[in-house]
Protein backbone atom coordinates (compact mmCIF):
# COMPACT_ATOMS: atom_id res chain seq x y z
CA UNK A 1 0.00 0.00 0.00
CA UNK A 2 1.24 3.95 -1.15
CA UNK A 3 0.99 4.77 2.55
CA UNK A 4 1.58 8.51 1.30
CA UNK A 5 -2.35 7.97 -0.27
CA UNK A 6 -4.54 9.16 2.48
CA UNK A 7 -8.51 9.76 2.37
CA UNK A 8 -9.90 12.51 4.57
CA UNK A 9 -13.09 11.69 5.60
CA UNK A 10 -15.14 14.45 7.61
CA UNK A 11 -17.58 13.65 10.80
CA UNK A 12 -20.06 15.64 12.29
CA UNK A 13 -19.83 16.31 15.81
CA UNK A 14 -23.20 15.34 17.65
CA UNK A 15 -24.30 18.41 19.51
CA UNK A 16 -25.31 16.54 22.82
CA UNK A 17 -22.44 15.29 23.41
CA UNK A 18 -20.64 17.42 25.45
CA UNK A 19 -18.68 15.55 28.36
CA UNK A 20 -17.88 17.12 31.20
CA UNK A 21 -16.66 14.45 33.57
CA UNK A 22 -14.38 11.42 32.87
CA UNK A 23 -15.62 9.61 29.82
CA UNK A 24 -15.53 5.47 30.14
CA UNK A 25 -16.64 4.31 27.17
CA UNK A 26 -19.19 4.43 24.25
CA UNK A 27 -20.97 2.39 22.15
CA UNK A 28 -23.21 1.87 19.27
CA UNK A 29 -26.97 -0.14 19.54
CA UNK A 30 -28.23 -2.30 17.03
CA UNK A 31 -30.64 -0.05 15.85
CA UNK A 32 -27.64 3.09 15.07
CA UNK A 33 -28.14 4.97 18.33
CA UNK A 34 -24.93 6.54 20.08
CA UNK A 35 -24.61 5.54 24.12
CA UNK A 36 -21.71 6.75 26.66
CA UNK A 37 -20.37 6.31 29.61
CA UNK A 38 -19.62 9.64 31.85
CA UNK A 39 -18.19 9.11 35.46
CA UNK A 40 -18.67 12.64 37.29
CA UNK A 41 -18.70 13.20 41.03
CA UNK A 42 -22.32 13.15 42.88
CA UNK A 43 -22.07 16.04 45.48
CA UNK A 44 -25.33 14.48 47.09
CA UNK A 45 -24.01 11.10 47.24
CA UNK A 46 -20.36 12.24 48.11
CA UNK A 47 -19.03 9.57 45.45
CA UNK A 48 -18.47 9.36 41.78
CA UNK A 49 -21.73 8.11 39.74
CA UNK A 50 -22.01 6.77 36.25
CA UNK A 51 -24.42 9.01 33.85
CA UNK A 52 -25.43 6.75 30.79
CA UNK A 53 -26.42 8.83 28.10
CA UNK A 54 -28.55 7.77 24.67
CA UNK A 55 -27.59 10.18 22.18
CA UNK A 56 -30.15 12.02 20.03
CA UNK A 57 -27.51 14.59 18.13
CA UNK A 58 -28.97 18.18 19.81
CA UNK A 59 -30.42 16.25 22.95
CA UNK A 60 -29.90 13.40 25.60
CA UNK A 61 -31.62 11.38 28.28
CA UNK A 62 -29.43 9.97 31.09
CA UNK A 63 -30.00 7.04 33.65
CA UNK A 64 -27.47 7.74 36.84
CA UNK A 65 -26.08 3.82 37.75
CA UNK A 66 -24.78 4.25 40.97
CA UNK A 67 -22.07 1.65 40.83
CA UNK A 68 -19.18 3.77 39.69
CA UNK A 69 -16.89 1.17 41.16
CA UNK A 70 -16.43 -1.37 38.31
CA UNK A 71 -14.41 -0.50 35.78
CA UNK A 72 -17.41 -1.02 32.72
CA UNK A 73 -15.76 -0.87 28.98
CA UNK A 74 -19.04 -1.77 26.99
CA UNK A 75 -22.40 -0.24 26.64
CA UNK A 76 -25.42 -1.39 24.97
CA UNK A 77 -29.12 -1.43 25.20
CA UNK A 78 -31.86 -4.33 24.76
CA UNK A 79 -34.60 -3.41 22.42
CA UNK A 80 -37.27 -2.48 25.76
CA UNK A 81 -34.60 0.21 26.57
CA UNK A 82 -32.58 -1.83 29.15
CA UNK A 83 -29.44 -0.81 29.13
CA UNK A 84 -26.48 -3.16 29.21
CA UNK A 85 -22.93 -2.47 30.82
CA UNK A 86 -19.85 -4.84 30.96
CA UNK A 87 -16.51 -4.97 32.43
CA UNK A 88 -13.76 -6.52 30.00
CA UNK A 89 -12.40 -8.39 33.00
CA UNK A 90 -13.63 -10.30 35.92
CA UNK A 91 -12.53 -11.36 39.28
CA UNK A 92 -12.57 -14.94 40.81
CA UNK A 93 -14.69 -15.76 43.88
CA UNK A 94 -13.11 -17.51 46.70
CA UNK A 95 -14.71 -20.94 45.09
CA UNK A 96 -12.72 -20.31 41.98
CA UNK A 97 -15.84 -19.30 40.00
CA UNK A 98 -16.25 -16.04 38.08
CA UNK A 99 -18.30 -12.81 39.84
CA UNK A 100 -20.60 -10.84 37.55
CA UNK A 101 -18.84 -8.69 34.97
CA UNK A 102 -22.12 -7.91 32.78
CA UNK A 103 -24.93 -5.78 34.47
CA UNK A 104 -28.30 -4.44 33.25
CA UNK A 105 -30.26 -1.70 34.69
CA UNK A 106 -33.49 -0.43 33.37
CA UNK A 107 -33.76 3.43 32.33
CA UNK A 108 -34.00 4.67 36.42
CA UNK A 109 -30.90 3.38 36.81
CA UNK A 110 -31.86 0.08 38.84
CA UNK A 111 -30.24 -2.87 38.82
CA UNK A 112 -32.16 -6.27 37.27
CA UNK A 113 -29.80 -8.95 36.48
CA UNK A 114 -25.69 -9.39 36.86
CA UNK A 115 -24.10 -12.46 35.43
CA UNK A 116 -20.83 -13.26 34.16
CA UNK A 117 -20.00 -13.34 30.22
CA UNK A 118 -16.78 -14.80 31.60
CA UNK A 119 -13.11 -12.93 32.21
CA UNK A 120 -11.15 -11.44 28.77
CA UNK A 121 -13.73 -9.81 26.45
CA UNK A 122 -12.69 -7.84 24.18
CA UNK A 123 -16.69 -6.98 22.11
CA UNK A 124 -20.06 -6.83 23.30
CA UNK A 125 -22.58 -6.02 20.62
CA UNK A 126 -26.78 -6.57 21.47
CA UNK A 127 -28.74 -7.94 18.37
CA UNK A 128 -32.32 -7.02 17.89
CA UNK A 129 -33.49 -10.61 19.29
CA UNK A 130 -32.05 -9.21 22.42
CA UNK A 131 -28.75 -11.80 22.35
CA UNK A 132 -25.27 -11.20 23.34
CA UNK A 133 -22.54 -11.48 21.24
CA UNK A 134 -19.48 -11.49 22.70
CA UNK A 135 -15.57 -11.92 21.40
CA UNK A 136 -12.48 -12.46 23.38
CA UNK A 137 -9.24 -11.88 23.50
CA UNK A 138 -6.07 -14.33 24.27
CA UNK A 139 -6.30 -14.29 27.98
CA UNK A 140 -9.82 -14.88 27.98
CA UNK A 141 -9.24 -17.63 25.32
CA UNK A 142 -6.28 -19.48 27.27
CA UNK A 143 -6.89 -18.39 31.01
CA UNK A 144 -9.14 -21.03 31.34
CA UNK A 145 -9.19 -23.45 27.58
CA UNK A 146 -8.24 -26.01 30.19
CA UNK A 147 -11.92 -26.42 31.87
CA UNK A 148 -13.54 -25.28 28.22
CA UNK A 149 -14.76 -21.73 29.25
CA UNK A 150 -16.88 -19.99 27.31
CA UNK A 151 -13.83 -17.19 26.55
CA UNK A 152 -12.11 -20.17 25.53
CA UNK A 153 -14.19 -20.18 21.92
CA UNK A 154 -13.02 -16.87 21.12
CA UNK A 155 -16.75 -15.79 20.07
CA UNK A 156 -19.96 -16.83 21.99
CA UNK A 157 -23.72 -15.43 22.17
CA UNK A 158 -25.70 -15.56 25.07
CA UNK A 159 -29.68 -14.94 25.86
CA UNK A 160 -30.44 -11.93 27.91
CA UNK A 161 -30.34 -13.67 30.73
CA UNK A 162 -26.36 -14.73 30.35
CA UNK A 163 -26.94 -18.36 29.21
CA UNK A 164 -24.68 -19.31 26.11
CA UNK A 165 -26.75 -20.10 22.82
CA UNK A 166 -23.80 -20.33 20.53
CA UNK A 167 -19.98 -21.12 20.98
CA UNK A 168 -17.92 -20.84 17.85
CA UNK A 169 -16.23 -23.92 16.97
CA UNK A 170 -15.24 -23.75 13.62
CA UNK A 171 -12.92 -21.00 13.84
CA UNK A 172 -9.15 -21.62 15.59
CA UNK A 173 -9.30 -18.11 17.43
CA UNK A 174 -6.27 -17.25 19.61
CA UNK A 175 -7.97 -13.96 19.91
CA UNK A 176 -11.03 -11.87 18.47
CA UNK A 177 -9.91 -8.99 17.51
CA UNK A 178 -12.85 -7.21 16.25
CA UNK A 179 -16.57 -7.43 15.99
CA UNK A 180 -19.56 -5.87 14.00
CA UNK A 181 -23.04 -7.53 14.53
CA UNK A 182 -25.05 -5.42 12.03
CA UNK A 183 -28.17 -8.32 12.74
CA UNK A 184 -28.78 -11.97 14.62
CA UNK A 185 -28.31 -13.17 11.09
CA UNK A 186 -25.61 -11.05 9.82
CA UNK A 187 -22.30 -10.57 11.97
CA UNK A 188 -18.55 -9.93 10.93
CA UNK A 189 -15.76 -10.60 13.19
CA UNK A 190 -11.68 -11.02 13.22
CA UNK A 191 -9.22 -13.01 14.28
CA UNK A 192 -5.72 -14.02 15.17
CA UNK A 193 -3.58 -15.78 14.20
CA UNK A 194 -4.79 -16.82 10.74
CA UNK A 195 -5.80 -12.66 10.36
CA UNK A 196 -9.15 -13.86 8.46
CA UNK A 197 -12.15 -12.10 8.51
CA UNK A 198 -15.13 -13.72 8.71
CA UNK A 199 -18.78 -12.99 7.82
CA UNK A 200 -21.25 -14.49 9.45
CA UNK A 201 -24.38 -14.85 7.46
CA UNK A 202 -27.71 -16.90 8.27
CA UNK A 203 -25.22 -19.51 9.89
CA UNK A 204 -23.40 -20.03 7.12
CA UNK A 205 -19.73 -18.12 7.36
CA UNK A 206 -17.47 -16.82 4.39
CA UNK A 207 -13.69 -15.34 5.62
CA UNK A 208 -11.51 -13.43 3.29
CA UNK A 209 -7.52 -13.04 4.30
CA UNK A 210 -6.62 -9.73 5.67
CA UNK A 211 -3.61 -7.44 5.66
CA UNK A 212 -0.93 -8.70 8.56
CA UNK A 213 -2.54 -5.76 10.81
CA UNK A 214 -4.10 -5.33 13.96
CA UNK A 215 -7.32 -3.78 14.09
CA UNK A 216 -9.91 -3.38 17.15
CA UNK A 217 -12.93 -1.84 14.89
CA UNK A 218 -14.18 -2.39 11.63
CA UNK A 219 -17.04 -1.72 9.31
CA UNK A 220 -18.44 -2.89 5.62
CA UNK A 221 -20.12 -1.52 3.04
CA UNK A 222 -20.77 -3.10 -0.10
CA UNK A 223 -16.92 -4.22 -1.41
CA UNK A 224 -14.73 -1.96 1.03
CA UNK A 225 -13.92 -2.16 4.53
CA UNK A 226 -12.53 0.51 7.01
CA UNK A 227 -10.61 -0.94 9.68
CA UNK A 228 -9.43 0.78 12.87
CA UNK A 229 -6.45 0.10 15.80
CA UNK A 230 -7.97 3.87 17.01
CA UNK A 231 -3.95 5.02 16.19
CA UNK A 232 -4.14 3.97 12.87
CA UNK A 233 -7.43 4.01 10.13
CA UNK A 234 -7.23 2.02 6.63
CA UNK A 235 -9.54 1.96 3.89
CA UNK A 236 -9.63 -1.70 2.59
CA UNK A 237 -11.28 -3.62 -0.85
CA UNK A 238 -11.90 -6.96 -1.40
CA UNK A 239 -10.45 -8.43 -4.19
CA UNK A 240 -11.44 -12.32 -4.51
CA UNK A 241 -11.27 -13.93 -1.05
CA UNK A 242 -8.76 -11.02 0.56
CA UNK A 243 -9.25 -7.28 1.82
CA UNK A 244 -6.32 -5.24 0.29
CA UNK A 245 -5.26 -1.94 2.04
CA UNK A 246 -5.98 1.14 -0.39
CA UNK A 247 -5.00 4.17 1.56
CA UNK A 248 -4.83 5.44 5.09
CA UNK A 249 -7.84 7.24 6.61
CA UNK A 250 -7.58 10.67 8.51
CA UNK A 251 -10.87 11.91 10.38
CA UNK A 252 -11.68 15.59 10.28
CA UNK A 253 -14.00 17.73 11.80
CA UNK A 254 -16.40 20.57 10.20
CA UNK A 255 -13.80 23.08 10.37
CA UNK A 256 -11.51 20.35 8.48
CA UNK A 257 -9.09 20.18 11.76
CA UNK A 258 -7.90 16.82 12.49
CA UNK A 259 -9.62 14.24 14.82
CA UNK A 260 -7.76 12.00 17.53
CA UNK A 261 -9.73 9.52 19.85
CA UNK A 262 -11.41 6.62 20.87
CA UNK A 263 -13.44 4.88 17.90
CA UNK A 264 -15.98 2.36 17.48
CA UNK A 265 -17.74 1.36 14.97
CA UNK A 266 -21.07 -0.92 13.89
CA UNK A 267 -22.66 -1.83 11.24
CA UNK A 268 -21.60 1.22 8.54
CA UNK A 269 -21.49 3.65 11.22
CA UNK A 270 -18.58 5.49 12.70
CA UNK A 271 -18.08 7.34 16.36
CA UNK A 272 -15.03 9.07 17.62
CA UNK A 273 -14.74 10.58 20.96
CA UNK A 274 -12.07 13.02 22.12
CA UNK A 275 -12.31 14.16 25.56
CA UNK A 276 -14.54 16.83 25.74
CA UNK A 277 -17.46 15.41 22.78
CA UNK A 278 -18.44 12.91 19.83
CA UNK A 279 -18.38 12.61 16.16
CA UNK A 280 -20.35 10.58 14.46
CA UNK A 281 -20.62 9.34 10.41
CA UNK A 282 -21.55 6.71 8.36
CA UNK A 283 -19.76 4.50 5.49
CA UNK A 284 -22.41 5.08 3.12
CA UNK A 285 -21.58 8.99 3.20
CA UNK A 286 -18.35 8.92 1.96
CA UNK A 287 -17.90 8.51 -1.99
CA UNK A 288 -15.42 5.88 -2.47
CA UNK A 289 -13.55 5.84 -5.50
Amino acid sequence: MDTSNTLKIHLDRVTASQVTGKHVATGLTISGQIMMIEQIYDTKRHRDVLHVHRLFDQWRTTTIVAQAETEFSYVDAFSDGRILLVASRCDDDVDGSWLPNAFIYDSSGHLLDRFCLDDGIQNVHVDEKDQIWVSYFDEGVFADAATNSIGSFGLAVFDEHGQAVFKNKDYPIDDCYALNVCSSNDAWFFYHPDYRIVHLENGKGTSYAAPLRQFSDFIVHGEHLISTDNDNTYLLKRDGNRYDEQARIQFESEKGTPLQGTIKMRQDRIVLSTETRLYAGTFSDFIVE
